[in-house]
């Protein structure tokens, strides 16, 4: 992947490289080239510019791994410039305020916030997706990757606690075959495919597993949630959402129908979590746009 982003930009020219804080393949890249590079942060939970969080995880790109990578597509010890950091995460969740700023303490690049989008591709909108229900609706998905690694079970429990609710659920599940769940309560409607920024705004709560953009969607939208995290960073999602008391978690290997049927009906009845979400939604709204960002950082190449 390192090689081929090295080749591509040579190819036209790039003169930025804008790469996430999780893969070092960009900031090798730009090292590479000797291209300025744009350091974006993609998680809602945790963020490079946290000291704390530094001091007790690894930092992608300064590590074996990636002085071997050095070594071999012959960048030695060069380093890109980074022009600036982004923290998309919300103000009131670890964030930098609108027109804040901070300088990074290893090298002095400033940090920059940034609102989180969501973009999940285009889609044909079904008529009921822009329509309020009469009951509410919540929203259920586990990602793309949950359902390819461990299949449906993680959806058995939830379905069927859902299912004996006066809810309407809405089951975006991708391509994931879902014959083992057996015939699906009326109240349920699988949807495959279909991004949350299309039905989610009509949703009362979702349930989900905690990946970085199916928490930072819901908050966007001012959307209580239920996480049941399946691995790598979902638990610190998890409990970033009970900590700003937007939604609950749970464990998804000790879940019960019971148990879930109770979250979620706290979610529906307990105004707080709603409050709670819209605040954190109202913030983010006022956050510079991607767009803004991208011209500031073509700005400052001079």
């Amino acid at each position: 992947m390192t090689e081929g982003t090295i080749a591509a930009g040579r190819a036209f020219g790039a003169e930025l490289v804008v790469y996430t804080s999780d893969h070092a393949a960009g900031m090798l890249a730009a090292a590479a080239l000797g291209a300025p590079a744009l350091e974006v942060g993609n998680r809602i939970s945790w963020s490079v510019r946290d000291v704390d969080w530094r001091s007790e995880h690894h930092v992608f790109g300064e590590d074996e791994i990636s002085d071997l990578m050095r070594d071999k597509l012959g960048i030695g010890a060069a380093r890109a410039k980074t022009i600036a950091r982004i923290d998309p995460r919300a103000p009131s969740m670890g964030g930098l305020a609108a027109g804040e700023e901070q300088s990074d303490e290893r090298d002095g690049a400033p940090w920059w916030p940034m609102r989180f989008v969501p973009y999940n591709g285009g889609s044909v909108v079904p008529e009921w997706a822009l329509q309020r229900p009469e009951r509410p609706r919540i929203a259920v998905t586990l990602g793309t990757v949950v359902p390819a690694m461990t299949g449906v079970s993680n959806f058995t429990v939830v379905v069927e606690a859902l299912g004996g609710m006066d809810v309407d659920v809405v089951l975006a599940a991708g391509r994931t075959d879902l014959t083992d769940l057996g015939e699906l309560p009326p109240n349920v409607r699988p949807v495959g495919f279909l991004p949350l920024s299309v039905f989610l705004p009509t949703c009362s709560a979702i349930v989900h597993h905690g990946g970085s953009g199916t928490t930072a969607t819901p908050l966007f939208y001012g959307v209580p949630q239920l996480v049941l995290p399946s691995f790598a960073d979902n638990p610190l999602s998890a409990q970033r959402v009970a900590e700003r008391g937007v939604g609950l978690s749970h464990d998804p290997a000790t879940v019960d129908v019971p148990t879930v049927r109770a979250l979620v009906g706290r979610l529906l009845a307990e105004d707080s979590f709603r409050t709670a979400a819209q605040q954190v939604s109202a913030g983010m709204a006022i956050q510079p746009s991607p767009v803004s960002v991208l011209e500031r950082a073509v700005a400052a190449l001079g």
